[in-house]
């Protein structure tokens, strides 16, 4: 989605406000940035138009219905979400962790107790970074495989510059690579969960190439890619699946679900799949914290027109994995055939 003078907004709210905001009490700070996306929404009649016509067509598509309020109210979650966790850095870890309800926990603690690695199975509902910074502070290893957040705490900065074989830097991704790319990216998580560490994966991340899957969310049909469920057969790695709601008042919830596995036979698609319902639910029960899932559906951009499926595609659920590099790959991460 796009805003008007969004440059000069994020300079004004990066360069000034922010370093006043990590000062202040969480909740005021968070307070204070929610106020401005809810006054935007009532002073700036673009923005508000497109607030309005992507909640009116989501909940046309979904035959749902919201409060009246969601609206202005997500556009004050959409000024939060913008921040990522820049609002709980600092060196005060406590005033980070207080800023948490973590249920499941033992469900994380379990899964790393396999000594097998994990896969923290995110999504972008809510607080998407924030289970990355509650790692962070409690001293938990892990690496992010997607491509590199922008407008992220200096904590995050800091963790994320770490170079080497198990380094972030060469964890990240870039949709602007071709070739091989997804095969090193799949060996190298390999050799992360084989050091036993965590390794943090959207569920819902749209990628055009070769591997991608089909699956419908909020009534559209997209290209999501796999990698995950991929990681988690050749692994054998628990898979943990995580959430992280923005609730009022600068706290958030994180919920950890119980520690599964997926199995060789397991139709990498229907997982793929059933993973993106369970967001979908999520974002019709709680749509303030649905981020920008709802302009998915405007957007007639030549990036999301190749990622969106058109309705002669394959069915709902469909592998494309046929098509992929033609390769396999042993749990050690080594490519053993080409």
């Amino acid at each position: 989605m796009r805003r008007s003078g969004m440059n000069l907004r994020k300079w004004i709210m990066n360069r000034i406000a922010v370093p006043v905001l990590r000062r202040m009490p969480i909740d005021r700070a968070t307070n204070f940035v929610e106020g401005i996306g809810r006054w935007e929404y009532d002073r700036v009649p673009v923005l508000r138009r497109l607030i309005d016509q992507a909640l009116a067509e989501a909940s046309t598509r979904m035959g749902t219905t919201w409060d009246p309020a969601t609206a202005r109210n997500l556009s004050g979650r959409l000024t939060r979400w913008r921040l990522r966790d820049v609002l709980l850095d600092g060196p005060n870890v406590n005033r980070a962790l207080n800023a948490f309800e973590v249920t499941g926990a033992s469900h994380l603690e379990d899964a790393l107790a396999e000594n097998r690695g994990v896969i923290l199975l995110s999504n972008h509902f809510g607080g998407h970074i924030l289970p990355a910074h509650w790692m962070l502070r409690k001293g938990i290893e892990f690496r992010f495989l997607t491509e590199r957040p922008r407008h992220i705490s200096q904590s995050l900065e800091r963790y994320f510059a770490s170079t080497g074989p198990l380094g972030q830097q060469e964890m990240f991704v870039s949709r602007k690579k071709k070739g091989n790319d997804g095969v090193s990216s799949i060996i190298r998580s390999l050799r992360v969960l084989k050091a036993k560490h965590v390794l943090l994966v959207a569920s819902d991340v749209r990628w055009p190439d070769n591997q991608s899957v089909t699956a419908e969310f909020l009534g559209d049909r997209w290209r999501f890619t796999p990698i995950w469920a991929i990681l988690a057969q050749k692994s054998g790695a628990p898979v943990v699946s995580v959430y992280c709601s923005m609730l009022p008042g600068g706290s958030h919830r994180l919920e950890f679900a119980e520690p599964r596995h997926l199995s060789p036979t397991d139709d990498i698609a229907t997982c793929v799949q059933q993973e993106i319902r369970k967001i979908e639910s999520r974002v019709l029960q709680d749509p303030e914290n649905a981020n920008d899932y709802f302009f998915w559906s405007l957007d007639d951009s030549p990036a999301a027109r190749e990622l969106r499926v058109g309705s002669d595609a394959a069915e709902i659920g469909g592998n494309n994995l046929t098509h992929g590099p033609q390769f396999e790959i042993d749990r050690a991460g080594s490519r053993v055939k080409s």
